[in-house]
């Protein structure tokens, strides 16, 4: 007889599957230079937990697919989904937790669920990528503003998405007042960039691949053991990076 346990897991890793499948007419790309697309969330998956998952691997596998699905809906033109070291970095984390594995998952999941909803389509926000939280750029740049405090908290930490929450919502109601000329309202639905640099989808890849294969990124998230960077000006080394690529507005 199949323990319960591992026949939850069964059921957790088809929903992985189911949403791998439904991907695979518009896969999510790579940054990884030796790859094309994202791997497969079921390959995350087995990659970290292995034939025999331990306590709180179904809230894992779960919250995954939770975090996916919020990705499709509120970026749908989303181009890079590298997933791998967002899953490590919430494994690691919950293994440490006094509540338990499967809570802690189960809320910091639904956390960075609810953060793709805030900042993409469905919000006035309306960015439309998750690439600058997803390989880093949002977190180096928090890091930096105080690192004494900050330094020890990794890029999918508790602390770090509270932070984002709230930026989000100070965002909200910086484009609510209307006046502010870097954060205005966008009546026509229209993507919002406020970076100075194109952002067109043809920009995007041109640009943020060429700062992966020069390593100017402050998270390799294909990586399940990257090794975050914050003390470099991600940010100003974009800029630059796009003006020498002729993408400079």
């Amino acid at each position: 007889m199949i323990p319960s346990t591992q026949r939850a897991s069964g059921e957790a890793r088809r929903r992985l599957a189911a949403i791998d499948a439904r991907r695979r007419q518009a896969p999510w790309r790579s940054l990884d230079p030796q790859r094309g697309h994202a791997r497969p969330l079921v390959e995350v998956g087995h990659a970290l937990l292995g034939p025999d998952p331990g306590p709180g691997a179904d809230a894992l596998i779960d919250g995954l697919a939770t975090i996916a699905d919020a990705m499709e809906q509120a970026f749908p033109h989303n181009i890079f989904g590298d997933l791998d070291f967002l899953a490590a970095s919430l494994w690691h984390d919950a293994g440490g937790s006094p509540e338990g594995p499967a809570s802690y998952l189960r809320r910091e999941c639904g956390r960075v669920a609810a953060l793709q909803t805030l900042f993409g389509r469905e919000t006035a926000i309306r960015f439309r990528y998750v690439h600058d939280f997803v390989y880093g750029f949002d977190w180096a740049k928090w890091v930096a503003r105080d690192p004494e405090a900050r330094v020890e908290h990794g890029p999918f930490s508790p602390e770090f998405l509270a932070s984002m929450e709230h930026r989000g919502h100070e965002l909200l109601e910086l484009i609510a007042d209307g006046r502010d000329r870097k954060y205005p309202p966008l009546p026509d639905g229209r993507p919002r960039n406020p970076f100075g640099f194109s952002r067109e989808p043809e920009a995007e890849i041109r640009l943020h691949r060429a700062l992966a294969r020069e390593g100017l990124l402050p998270v390799e998230t294909w990586r399940l053991d990257a090794q975050p960077v914050w003390d470099r000006p991600f940010a100003q080394l974009r800029r630059q990076r796009a003006v020498a690529l002729g993408l400079g507005q």
